[in-house]
């Protein structure tokens, strides 16, 4: 794709340099939205920190089409530039929860093996999860400190019920 081409697809989604930020669209809003999890990653970035990342994909709704990363830590502790120990054994626990809801509410079973670090993890997502569609709860608040967060919880998607082989015909294959 060329550049010219990037500039008219940018202007065909509607972006207006006058009103516009250039760095994307703000976040989705708190809510509970249907998605789809496209895509699992397990991440060592260069300063030793591990996570687990979630890309969910709204299907429908005002913000149909829009992606929603989320990220998890796998280390339960963190040595700081100052040299001190961080215990983060309880986002870890977070971490595991969220990682156990997306598999079972997938159809898949955890097994001991998926915990044997952040890749296998990953592997276990990549099994069945992704693909899977769900209900993603996105959740916003204040810290005691003023600094803004946001909580993300898992539902099961309830999906239309299946058609029956006698509702079928055949403009709805896709040969």
């Amino acid at each position: 794709m060329s550049l010219l081409d990037i500039a008219k697809s940018i202007k065909k989604d509607g972006f207006d340099p006058r009103k516009d930020s250039v760095n994307g669209q703000p976040a989705i809003p708190a809510g509970t939205y249907p998605v789809v999890l496209r895509k699992a990653t397990f991440n060592v970035s260069e300063s030793g920190w591990e996570s687990l990342g979630y890309q969910f994909e709204v299907r429908g709704g005002d913000y149909d089409g829009r992606s929603d990363f989320v990220t998890f830590g796998t280390l339960d502790t963190w040595k700081t530039r100052d040299g001190k120990t961080v215990d983060l054994g309880w986002s870890v626990e977070k971490t595991i929860k969220f990682f156990q809801k997306a598999i079972v509410l997938a159809g898949d079973q955890v097994m001991n093996s998926d915990f044997d670090d952040g890749k296998a993890m990953e592997e276990a997502l990549q099994r069945k999860a992704v693909g899977s569609y769900f209900n993603l709860v996105i959740d916003e608040g204040v810290s005691k400190k003023g600094k803004e967060y946001r909580n993300y919880d898992l539902e099961e998607e309830q999906s239309q019920p299946m058609m029956s082989a006698d509702e079928i015909d055949d403009d709805d294959l896709p040969f």
